[in-house]
């Protein structure tokens, strides 16, 4: 169950991208968000939403949807 904190921009949580290590991207109408995927908490922006996720890049697509961008991961 999300905090009070984080229920306000996660209950706009409209698309499931990804999920990786306890982490869930995703996307809403206001852009990317990161949720702690035990806690439903937000985590810091992420700043993209990528759709596939590994230990060394997260994978997007660009707004058009036509060219593919890979982002490396932080530790």
């Amino acid at each position: 169950m999300p905090d009070q904190r984080s229920h306000a921009r996660s209950k706009d949580f409209a698309t499931a991208l990804a999920a990786w290590h306890g982490r869930v991207y995703g996307r809403t109408d206001h852009g990317p968000v990161a949720l702690d995927a035990r806690t439903g908490k937000d985590l810091p922006n992420p700043g993209v939403a990528p759709f596939l996720v590994n230990e060394s890049t997260g994978l997007v697509l660009d707004k058009g949807g036509s060219n593919l961008i890979a982002y490396p991961t932080s530790s």
